[in-house]
């Protein structure tokens, strides 16, 4: 096991985790796939973080038999470490806030959960439940990451609304920029270097 890329990993998901809480917070709408955990939360009277592992432990049971080269040590423990996280930040509520502070947590959240992305992307330690099943999916239908990925986030975003979840703002918002973000933020990390601390074959 190398420690250098589980610190990347665990560093990564603890900075998503803190990211999907403040955008859950500021309540403005968030992410699809958290609009979904909210959702299946709200229905199973669970706490986010445990509706997170839920849902993760079922999108990796199902790409085990069907891509098991996407799991590795980082696919299990990523929503281990966003769960504890996200439920320890439970208590955050932004609503007495003005709605322009709000917004402006809002855009902050996505742009740390972006960050965590990257940081936890840059590992190369094993996807991600979600994405796991979206390069799964792409490898199976010869069809570009991006469209997938994109009917996926519409898929989920209907989900988690008929689930109960209140769709905002930021939930187009992640649709449509999530993706730059992240790729902005693996140049800067790149750029800065940080990447030449993990060793250059897994």
């Amino acid at each position: 096991m190398n420690l250098k890329k589980l610190l990347f990993v665990v560093l990564g998901s603890a900075i998503m985790g803190i990211g999907i809480a403040v955008t859950i917070a500021a309540d403005l709408g968030s992410d699809p796939m958290t609009l979904f955990w909210l959702g299946i939360a709200d229905q199973l009277h669970i706490s986010v973080g445990e509706a997170n592992l839920l849902v993760c432990a079922i999108l990796l049971t199902i790409v085990f038999f069907l891509d098991r080269h996407q799991i590795h040590v980082g696919s299990i423990l990523n929503p281990i470490v966003i769960a504890l996280v996200t439920d320890q930040l439970a208590f955050l509520d932004l609503h007495a806030l003005p709605f322009a502070a709000r917004v402006a947590l809002m855009v902050a959240g996505f742009a740390i959960l972006a960050l965590g992305i990257a940081v936890y992307a840059l590992a190369d330690y094993g996807k991600g439940a979600y994405e796991a099943v979206v390069f799964t999916i792409c490898e199976r239908a010869h069809t570009s990451v991006g469209i997938i990925r994109t009917l996926c986030d519409i898929m989920l975003a209907i989900l988690g609304v008929l689930l109960g979840a209140q769709a905002a703002i930021g939930t187009l918002l992640a649709i449509l920029c999530m993706g730059s973000g992240i790729t902005l933020f693996l140049r800067l990390l790149t750029t800065t270097g940080i990447h030449n601390l993990l060793p250059a074959e897994s």
